[in-house]
């Protein structure tokens, strides 16, 4: 089983603490017996020294005789003490109240085992070196109180040790909840369930990161949503465009397969050729204005001067018979205009929305190009467009006659194109139309 990261600091804080905590007490415990021993040393070699040295005066007030008698004096005067002594001459024992397998070495103080009990020794040389004087001292209650202590030390580690460990469990726990919260969170993401955010609540770290996390789920579904519409666009347009090539391919295949089968008279065989003719004319003015699309889309501007007084007349001129085979007036009024952008693109921009204004006109209607300060408009007297067409004019296939449209070879996308391109200069083109009395189109030149 895995464990989770909550579990993982729990453990690892608690063994870091243990362990400092275990390896304190212990490095405490033998710091504080160490000076104990060698407080009892310092004490020993005092005590050792003390009595040496009276055994040196009363030898010396003595004449030197009667030494062993000297040494059983001593003894007894000390046997309470827990003291033991022994006095070599020339290694022959005059006194000694060691155990016989001890080895004593000369001029040391030294820690030894007599009697199951733990000693200071220390041996040197008395009475002119003559001698040589052994003094052990009984330090065994410090191992015991070191011994004890160490219970003591032990039993309170343990108890802090199981306090920690509930505390820190209960800690850990309680403060690991935003987190399990927020797993649960992402668990319903994973899912598919995008509408669930993460708690906020508090001022901490974890309450940080639960607003990051919502507010990156915010962009998710702003991003989802945007995608979303983006493929139903899509989708609309393929719908669109496979409605628009299927008609005229349909209409071509079925005047051609009444030309082949049919027996018909000169009149109707003309006829039928001007349908194929015209529908044909019609998907390549569709296939065109797909490719112009495409152009505008992978291709970026190459900005220079572009005179649009000199474009508005350029349109006026290429338009005219247009207008002229449906009775539209064409007019225009230009002042000196020079502004930045791409030729070809805005002579499209300008040849597309003159050409769908004519087209929304009747016979004896007016169109206006002009242009002034960082303005150019392109308005007609037509049939005009509701507060409803208007908001769709810019959408691809989007007709807002259909009927004329269709009469006309429309497909819907040259507004749509004529959107891109003015996108494409920062151009502000806003439409202002009224049912009955005609649509204006304003290029606002913005740089």
């Amino acid at each position: 089983m895995k464990m989770r990261f909550w579990q993982k600091i729990y453990a690892l804080t608690l063994v870091l603490f243990l362990l400092c905590l275990n390896v304190g007490i212990f490095s405490l415990a033998v710091y504080t017996h160490q000076k104990n021993i060698d407080s009892m040393e310092t004490s020993a070699k005092g005590e050792y020294n003390y009595i040496a040295m009276t055994f040196e005066r009363d030898y010396n007030d003595g004449g030197g005789t009667n030494v062993s008698l000297l040494m059983k004096t001593y003894v007894n005067h000390y046997k309470d003490k827990g003291v033991i002594f022994a006095l070599f001459e020339d290694d022959r024992p005059i006194y000694n109240g060691f155990p016989e397998d001890l080895e004593l070495e000369n001029e040391t103080l030294s820690h030894k085992i007599i009697n199951e009990k733990r000693h200071v020794v220390i041996t040197a040389k008395i009475c002119g070196g003559k001698y040589v004087f052994a003094f052990a001292k009984n330090v065994d209650p410090l191992e015991r109180e070191f011994r004890a202590l160490m219970v003591v030390y032990s039993t309170t580690a343990l108890a802090f040790s199981s306090f920690l460990a509930v505390t820190l469990f209960v800690i850990l726990k309680r403060l690991s909840k935003p987190l399990e919260k927020l797993r649960k969170t992402t668990e319903q993401i994973e899912s598919g369930d995008f509408s669930v955010t993460a708690d906020e609540s508090g001022t901490d770290e974890l309450s940080l990161l639960a607003k990051s996390f919502n507010s990156m789920i915010a962009k998710i579904n702003d991003q989802m949503t945007s995608l979303e519409l983006d493929a139903e666009k899509k989708q609309m347009l393929v719908d669109n465009m496979a409605h628009e090539l299927r008609t005229p391919l349909t209409s071509i295949r079925g005047y051609a397969e009444y030309l082949e089968k049919a027996k018909s008279d000169e009149e109707s065989r003309m006829l039928a050729i001007r349908y194929i003719i015209s529908e044909s004319i019609r998907l390549q003015k569709i296939s065109e204005i797909l490719l112009d699309g495409a152009y505008i889309r992978e291709n970026p501007p190459k900005l220079c001067d572009v005179d649009m007084s000199e474009m508005i007349n350029d349109t006026v001129y290429r338009l005219k018979p247009r207008a002229d085979e449906k009775g539209v007036r064409l007019l225009k009024k230009t002042e000196a205009m020079i502004v930045q952008g791409e030729k070809t693109l805005l002579s499209m921009l300008l040849y597309n929305l003159t050409e769908n204004a004519i087209k929304a006109c009747s016979p004896d209607d007016v169109v206006t190009l002009s242009c002034s300060g960082r303005e150019v408009a392109v308005a007609d007297t037509g049939k005009g467009m509701t507060e409803m067409q208007m908001c769709h004019i810019t959408e691809p296939f989007y007709k807002a006659d259909r009927s004329r449209a269709r009469a006309e070879g429309g497909a819907g996308l040259g507004l749509s194109i004529s959107s891109q391109i003015a996108e494409l200069h920062k151009i502000d083109m806003t439409v202002e139309s009224e049912l009955g009395k005609g649509t204006t189109f304003t290029l606002t030149f913005t740089t």
